[in-house]
């Protein structure tokens, strides 16, 4: 069983009042055997030095990054530092940060699993139940990357978590941290040891948001898209109304709907064009069928109350729910989609998960995996999607 607290602060300036605030609301005399936490928090707070001195004042790792919103149970400001923290007699953590990662991840990430190896307790098993992972601002490699060395390393661990993101336009302050210390290019990882089962939920793109023109991506690499149905891809966007004389017009606001193999639905924010080719969010192979989305305000509320629905649902088939929490990692596309209404989105999370405790933050990305067989997890990097873990 896993103990879930939570605790937030709006105290950017005044450092010890911050911190005096965020240990006001965490019992730490009730700290189990095993404890650790994960901490979302607007720029400002590490400008001032508040997420190191909150970070020195807690007896157990923490890993985080900076977010343009984020929220625990009675927190729904706009300028916010908020921290869940597990502790357990039974459940095991390890947390980690890889080196600074530049064209390719395999080897930090090797280094950082064999580190998370080396500081599970004994009697936990080979490999850890799950992680949590909290990827920094992408610049040579996508998310996709970092995902698939851990899921190769591991041997199919399910993976869940965000990417960092900022509130500006500042992209050299995105951050992620650990215990204190902020990176520009290192993934943070959170290792879950012993007998757990998290419940996975992902909504993403309602049908009745796809415009229905299918295509096929028939050249690609890594991010970006080269052709679409055997036509230079400007090309193709200009017959469907997104580019206009060689650029890009809205499209950000027109994600791509990737159908993979096995029947997920991958989805792609597209980014920028350059030399003829459009950037996209995540990796885009080829040969698979797409199609284009279009996202507003309504897409957002009707795939918030559907995953909603389905939380509901699990939660009241369980026996108990007592010892559950949940961490909730939502698309800022999402949110930029909301206009002023910006909690209308976890209004309908909260109600959905029946008073349990959470964790709820606007990423840059998605990590989670869709299904797993043979206890080997099927992750995925997603961009405009709602995903939720239910431990």
């Amino acid at each position: 069983m896993i103990k879930f607290l939570t605790a937030h602060t709006s105290e950017t300036d005044d450092v010890e009042a911050a911190v005096s605030e965020i240990l006001s609301q965490l019992d730490l005399n009730s700290l189990q055997k095993y404890s650790a936490g994960i901490m979302y928090y607007y720029a400002d707070f590490a400008k001032t030095g508040v997420t190191k001195r909150i970070c020195e004042s807690l007896p157990f790792p923490v890993i985080g990054s900076t977010t343009s919103s984020s929220a625990v149970p009675g927190s729904q400001k706009e300028i916010t530092l908020t921290l869940n923290v597990f502790t357990s007699d039974t459940i095991a953590f390890s947390a980690g940060l890889c080196d600074p990662v530049h064209n390719e991840p395999y080897k930090p990430m090797e280094k950082l699993y064999k580190q998370l190896l080396k500081e599970k307790p004994p009697a936990m098993g080979e490999k850890p139940a799950m992680f949590y992972i909290i990827a920094p601002e992408f610049h040579d490699v996508t998310g996709d990357d970092y995902l698939a060395a851990l899921t190769g390393l591991s041997g199919g661990v399910p993976v869940f978590g965000s990417v960092a993101f900022i509130h500006t336009a500042e992209v050299r302050d995105i951050k992620t941290l650990f215990n204190g210390a902020e990176h520009n290019a290192s993934m943070a990882v959170l290792a879950f040891w012993g007998n757990i089962e998290p419940k996975f939920f992902i909504s993403s793109i309602p049908d009745e948001q796809i415009i229905n023109q299918r295509a096929v991506i028939t050249d690609s690499y890594r991010n970006r898209i080269k052709k679409i149905n055997g036509i230079p891809v400007l090309q193709y966007m200009e017959s469907v109304g997104l580019a206009k004389d060689g650029k890009l017009e809205g499209a950000i606001s027109f994600p791509l709907v990737l159908h993979m193999p096995g029947g997920s639905r991958l989805i792609r924010s597209i980014n920028d064009a350059e030399n003829g080719e459009i950037l996209c969010s995540g990796a885009v192979p080829s040969h698979v069928p797409v199609e284009i989305s279009f996202c507003n305000r309504d897409f957002v509320m009707e795939s918030a109350r559907k995953i909603a629905g389905e939380c509901k649902k699990w939660l009241e088939s369980q026996s108990s729910t007592r010892s559950l929490s949940a961490m909730v990692v939502s698309c800022v596309a999402r949110r930029l989609n909301l206009g002023t209404d910006v909690h209308a989105e976890l209004n309908e999370i909260d109600a959905g998960l029946k008073n349990l405790p959470y964790h709820f933050v606007y990423s840059g990305g998605e990590y989670c995996p869709v299904r797993i067989v043979e206890g080997k997890a099927e992750n995925y990097f997603f961009n405009f999607s709602l995903c939720i873990c239910i431990i």
